[in-house]
């Protein structure tokens, strides 16, 4: 519904109220408001017009009421109240117009069930009982009253064409109201039916969601007390052997590098961990910005550089000087040390690895290629959830896939992609697509 007031449209939201801040029942009442308005508009000329002066009288009060209660409802919020006061003038006006109006012969028993119905729509569930009852109460009184004294009721038809006119016209009120009010009941309803449907769906995915996250939590608990008791006793025996054992340098210079590199496999693990767990539970925000692309790669990887050169390791970075791709920096250092750690750490001596940047279109594929151990194909579908197995590297590095889980997560925030191709035995690339940017 769309009304133009004064050059501007008002639609009908703004007419009756916004239904996230009235009620049902207001939403009716104001509904209610307007269309009595309205009909009163006609009713006032058409009664005085075939001289129904009482009547038309009284129909000038309800067009002045009729606003009034619309403007008492609508924009004071005091609709309680208005909706009490229509009942009860509606029937007050109703028995008036019984005795002015041709009583029985009239159209008023039209009228009372009109008051019937609208009190039954618009009143509240507490006081419905009681405007029910006033009405019925009413009627029969009335009734019984031009039973026993006849001569209390007018007639004031002159003829039977004015009598039928306004019948019609009365029925076309009943009607209309009827309509308006039964069918805004049906349309609401299904509002509320269709918002009880979405918040029952929510509330199944966020208890899937929950379900899922625990699941996790559990699976990613159970993991690190296991992956971590190993190293963790290690490092201790290592430690222990090197207090009270005479070794010789050479030996003693081994197992510092044991050492060195469980507590470095550890401390990665024990990060990635933190990482993920922290964007579980409170989210994390990227803030995108333009990066140059071999300036980044080449800054993050300098200690994985000298790891892979401890091992016996080439390692290769081949990237354009003008490269720009748009990411979060710190996302992105940590999404590739984590890519590079993995090629490194599945890589044997005499192998390979190499970071390359590659443009395709409007976007830069970041690849990051090793000729290590490959991926089982059984762990291929597993790879970025948290269900792969405890791995171990070419030198028994331990990784629990928590650092591929995070990849993923980071990289789809910066509104980027992550993919990998694998053969067992030859080596994986992975893949990290970024938007190109102008530096």
């Amino acid at each position: 519904m769309s009304v133009k007031i004064f050059g501007k449209h008002i639609n009908g939201k703004q007419l009756v109220g916004d239904h996230k801040l009235f009620s049902l029942e207001e939403r009716i009442f104001n509904t209610v408001c307007i269309i009595s308005f309205l009909t009163m508009c006609f009713e006032v000329p058409f009664n005085f017009s075939i001289g129904l002066i009482v009547p038309g009288s009284l129909c000038v009060f309800g067009l002045f009421f009729a606003a009034f209660l619309y403007y008492l409802s609508r924009f004071k919020r005091r609709s309680a109240i208005g909706i009490k006061l229509f009942c009860f003038v509606c029937n007050l006006l109703f028995i008036v117009n019984y005795f002015f109006n041709s009583g029985i012969f009239g159209p008023n028993l039209l009228l009372f069930s009109l008051a019937f119905l609208l009190s039954v729509t618009i009143t509240p569930k507490s006081q419905l009982k009681i405007w029910v009852s006033l009405n019925l109460i009413t009627v029969f009184a009335i009734l019984a009253i031009e039973y026993l004294y006849p001569t209390l009721v007018k007639n004031v038809y002159d003829n039977g064409l004015n009598k039928t006119i306004d019948f019609a016209i009365t029925y076309f009120v009943t009607v209309v109201l009827t309509y308006y009010a039964i069918s805004y009941v049906r349309k609401n309803y299904d509002i509320e039916k269709k918002s009880v449907i979405d918040q029952n769906f929510a509330i199944e995915r966020q208890k899937d969601e929950l379900e899922r996250l625990n699941s996790e939590k559990d699976k990613l608990f159970s993991i690190v007390t296991h992956d971590l008791r190993t190293p963790l006793n290690s490092i201790q025996s290592y430690l222990e052997l090197l207090s009270v054992t005479d070794l010789e340098e050479e030996e003693r210079k081994d197992l510092k590098q044991k050492l060195l590199g469980i507590t470095k496999d550890t401390s990665d693990m024990l990060t990635n961990v933190l990482l993920w767990s922290k964007t579980q539970m409170e989210g994390s925000r990227a803030t995108l910005a333009p990066l140059n692309v071999k300036d980044v790669i080449t800054g993050a990887l300098n200690v994985e550089k000298q790891l892979a050169g401890n091992k016996g390791i080439a390692f290769e970075i081949v990237c354009d000087e003008d490269l720009g791709i748009s990411a979060d920096r710190n996302m992105f250092e940590l999404v590739l040390r984590n890519l590079v750690n993995n090629a490194i750490k599945f890589t044997s001596k005499m192998g390979s690895v190499k970071v390359s940047a590659i443009p395709k279109g409007k976007e830069c594929h970041i690849l990051i290629q090793d000729n290590g151990l490959g991926i089982d194909e059984s762990q291929k579908s597993k790879l970025f959830q948290l269900k792969a197995a405890s791995t171990y590297g070419t030198n028994n590095e331990r990784g629990i896939g928590v650092g591929l889980i995070l990849c993923k997560e980071l990289t789809e925030l910066q509104g980027g992609e992550i993919w990998f191709e694998s053969k067992l035995g030859e080596g994986s690339i992975f893949y990290l697509s970024f938007n190109l940017v102008d530096l």
